[in-house]
Formats: structure tokens, sequence, C-alpha cells
């Protein structure tokens, strides 16, 4: 078979399957490289990595003036996204959000909030919280939980909402949640911490569509948060520019460095940049109530680290 022949039958039966045909010397996509161990020993490598920026959002959640920074909170109606107030279900002052994904016969459940930094967005943003898990949380096996960012392209602010299982193409979306996962229940909830991601160079799933990526720390460094305690999470995204497999991917657990990639394509083009982050609980099997809270959130250019007392 001539290699015409050989190229004229691999499109045919790419075009039966739906896709396309790829040469078999193609280069294939970079993939991330997890490089925490190299970052945290090099001190100028940390030190760049925490360099301080300015703070562009900051919600301490100590009013009903909070809920006005998210253009969407699901569950503020039927009271399962609420403010709380009290030291007690606060990190620090006096007030804190709580999310309640509630029970709903194993369906699916949850809310949040999202907030939109504008249509000009950034380039890199770190993204500090503090967050709580309800003393009896356990979600079974899915969740997503812990907040996370987005970057898009144009001034849509609900742009890629509900897109989950499709790959980004490189010129629309990308975003990434520091979550738990229970790996089956191989670990006790709410699971170790790692950065679900998706990103127009992520791996398909055995399914056939392309849920997120998980990257997380070395394998003897994964860290299971304990429930009814107050843990500082922050996760950095810096995008690469076009062209280049230059981005970077970070995540801090309590103010030490807990995952570090380098080597993203996140984007094709600039317009692409970071423009949303969102906060809340989805639990994917609901069989009973599952609540956690979020306080002193802060959004910056640069390392924010935990509040000081």
């Amino acid at each position: 078979m001539t290699r015409h022949v050989l190229a004229i039958w691999m499109a045919a039966i790419a075009a039966l399957l739906g896709g396309s045909a790829v040469a078999a010397d193609s280069t294939p996509p970079p993939y991330p490289k997890l490089v925490t161990a190299e970052t945290r020993a090099e001190l100028n490598k940390l030190s760049a990595l925490q360099q301080p920026g300015d703070v562009f959002f900051r919600d301490e959640f100590e009013s009903a003036e909070s809920l006005k920074k998210y253009f969407e909170i699901r569950g503020l109606r039927e009271g399962h996204a609420k403010l709380t107030t009290g030291a007690e279900f606060a990190h620090k002052g006096s007030g804190a959000i709580q999310f309640t994904a509630v029970a709903r016969d194993a369906r699916e459940s949850g809310s949040g909030a999202t907030a939109w930094f504008g249509p000009d967005g950034y380039d890199r943003v770190y993204f500090r919280r503090y967050i709580k898990f309800a003393a009896d949380y356990d979600q079974g096996n899915l969740n997503h939980v812990g907040g996370g960012l987005t970057g898009v392209a144009g001034d849509n602010r609900w742009a890629a909402m509900g897109s989950a299982g499709i790959r980004p193409k490189g010129d629309d979306h990308f975003n990434s949640a520091l979550e738990p996962w229970r790996d089956w229940g191989r670990y006790p909830s709410p699971g170790y911490m790692f950065l679900y991601t998706y990103w127009m160079d992520m791996k398909r799933d055995r399914d056939g569509n392309y849920w997120g990526n998980m990257l997380g720390p070395a394998g003897d460094e994964r860290l299971v948060l304990q429930r009814d305690r107050w843990y500082c999470l922050e996760h950095m995204i810096q995008v690469n520019d076009p062209g280049q497999a230059n981005g970077e991917l970070a995540a801090w657990i309590d103010g030490k460095l807990y995952i570090h990639y380098t080597g993203f394509r996140w984007r094709t083009t600039p317009e692409v940049r970071l423009k949303r982050f969102g906060i809340g609980v989805y639990v994917h099997s609901a069989t009973r109530d599952n609540t956690v809270w979020y306080d002193d959130v802060v959004l910056s250019t640069g390392y924010i680290g935990p509040r000081e007392q």
C-alpha cells in the first residue's frame, strides 16, 4: 500500500469515527511537568514563585454586601448558600459563607458563588481562601469543592460554563480547581488534594470524553484534609505566551508549596485570560447533606499566603 493510499485510508477511517487522522510520526502535545521538589530546593525559584503582587479582590463575608460581589449565587433562594454570623462559623472576624449540597436521593446536588474580574482579565492570578468541612462531611466518592479559576476569551461572564467533558481548543477557555478526591474510598473524607484541570493539551478519558485531568503532588505527598478545621488553600495560574508551553500551575496548603507544574499551553491566543473564580460545593451522588464554609477570600497578581493574625 502506497503512502498516499494509506493516508487516504486513515482519513476515511477517522471520518467514520468522527475524528481526524494523525500521522504516526507527529509530535504529541506537551504535557506539564511536576517540579515541586525542584522549586522547593532552589530558594530563588521558590522566592520568584512567591513574590507578592497587587490584590484586586477581597471578601471576608462580614456583611450582606459580600453577596453583591458575585454575579451568580446558586442555592441562595433555597437557603443552601448563605452568610453565617458568629465566631464559631468564621475563620476570623464574625462572618463566613456557608454552602450545602443537600441530599437528593443520590442525584447531583450543590451550591456556590461565582465572581467576574472583568473583560480585561489577568495573565497571572493567585487565589487564596480558607475552607472548613463540616465534621460529618462525607461526599461518597465524587465531588467538586475547594474553589477554582477560569480563563476565557471575550466579555461573556458565563462563557464555558456547562462544558464538562469537552476539551478546550486553546482559543476559548481553561480552568483549574483545587479540590479533594477519595480515590473510590481509599482515602477518608474529604480526600487528598489535587488540581482538577481542563486545558487544550489534556488527556482523553477512557469513556472518550475529556474530563478534567487530575494533577496532583508526588504520590507520597498526598495530603488528606481533616474535617471540622480551617485550612488555607491557595493556587496560582500563569498563562503561557501563545505558541509556547511556558505556563504554570501551583498550589499551597497552609502556606507550604504543595504542587507546582510547569510547561503548560493554556491558550493559543492572548484573548484568553483569567477572568473568573468560583467557590462552593457539588456532590455527584448526594445521599446526605454536606456543608462547607469559606472565609477570607483574596485574589492577587502575586502570592498572598496565610492571613496574618
